[in-house]
């Protein structure tokens, strides 16, 4: 079978779902609008597209006006591609397109550019809301322009965003978890240190520095452990902040940055700590939280995370409230104060790995939705 990724950008989440297509044979073309600076795309079929003469124009005149690199909501929305997206679908003649777009100029041109095509499409979604603006209305509206645009089925790799959409009335959605390739990991005698490992870009929704404000109230208790924070430089000045907060704080010694390195490289890096830590708020659907259980590190993430739904709180790791020192710090607790609990949890994370996040259940169902 034939399929067709089209995406903003080719973020890594996608990567192993792509591979699992290849490993069973099926051939696989990506098409985006724009890369990222730390994305993994490998050995795959991986096309930048130009965006159509207005989306240009429209771009290159907010860039002008911004401070920083990031893309911005509105930009993302209003990306639109040009010829090239038909001509694709006219030369591969994809048997599905796996949309990776919701509410935006992509979506609508992919689904239209699609429907011409006669070509069935699975849209990849990872939001809970069931609204627009505040807007049930606007919402149910749109989900009618994409059943129009014939949308064969939406597939969620979280809980909360399948089970929104099911109350909200739409059958045709399924909850597919991110994957990732079980390794044979060794599950070393643990250390006299604890190590924490934290993989998120350098901005202020990422809250590295709430967690360094927690790991300096632990430090200062006495508890043995080491923290590394790994992570995309996107945001100069927020970087300075965590900078200056180690340095103020005597905690050079106890915690590693290390900035804009491969993916490859990164995950090579799971295997030397003992907890992953995402302290992110508004997280739609965070993608480390799974390369840390397949590595067999339990997981702390907020509750504003959408994945936090691969967690078992005691078991796996545990979810904290967004935000709260108090909270954070106490789940820390519970995982650093107890090296057998800790010991076992790890044996758990790999045992969640291989049952939930396998490549080949992901294949397998994929092609079941489509048949």
């Amino acid at each position: 079978m034939k399929f067709l990724i089209v995406a903003p950008r080719f973020h890594t989440n996608l990567y192993y779902r792509v591979k699992a297509l290849q490993d069973a044979g099926h051939s696989v073309k990506i098409v985006v609008l724009y890369k990222g600076k730390s994305e993994f795309y490998e050995d795959i079929d991986f096309q930048k597209i130009r965006l159509s003469f207005f989306s240009r124009i429209l771009m290159n005149t907010i860039s002008f006006f911004k401070k920083n690199n990031l893309k911005t909501a509105f930009e993302l929305r209003i990306q639109s591609p040009g010829k090239e997206l038909k001509q694709i679908l006219k030369f591969y003649k994809p048997d599905v397109i796996l949309l990776k777009a919701y509410q935006n100029m992509l979506a609508v041109k992919t689904l239209l550019t699609a429907k011409i095509c006669n070509t069935k499409v699975l849209m990849l979604t990872q939001t809970t809301y069931t609204h627009i603006k505040g807007s049930q209305l606007l919402f149910k509206f749109n989900i009618k322009l994409f059943k129009l645009l014939k949308v064969f089925a939406y597939i969620t790799p979280i809980k909360s965003n399948f089970n929104s959409f099911i109350n909200f009335g739409i059958e045709n959605v399924y909850y597919l978890p991110f994957v990732f390739p079980q390794k044979k990991i060794i599950l070393n005698k643990q250390k006299k240190n604890i190590n924490i490992l934290s993989v998120g870009k350098f901005q202020n929704r990422k809250e590295q520095l709430l967690l360094l404000k927690v790991f300096r109230q632990l430090s200062d208790e006495n508890y043995k452990i080491k923290l590394c924070l790994i992570g995309e430089l996107a945001d100069k000045k927020y970087f300075d902040i965590i900078s200056n907060f180690i340095q103020s704080n005597l905690l050079s010694n106890n915690v590693c940055i290390k900035t804009n390195i491969s993916y490859s490289e990164i995950m090579n890096e799971y295997q030397k700590y003992d907890i992953f830590i995402l302290p992110a708020y508004n997280e739609p659907a965070a993608y480390s939280p799974v390369e840390a259980l397949a590595n067999g590190l339990p997981v702390i993430c907020s509750d504003e995370n959408g994945t936090k739904c691969y967690i078992e709180e005691g078991k796996n790791g545990y979810v904290f409230k967004a935000k709260k020192f108090n909270d954070l710090y106490e789940k820390i607790k519970l995982c650093i104060s107890d090296k057998e609990k800790l010991k076992e949890m790890k044996k758990n994370a790999l045992f969640s790995a291989k049952e939930n996040h396998n490549p080949e259940l992901f294949v397998k169902r994929i092609l079941e939705i489509v048949k």
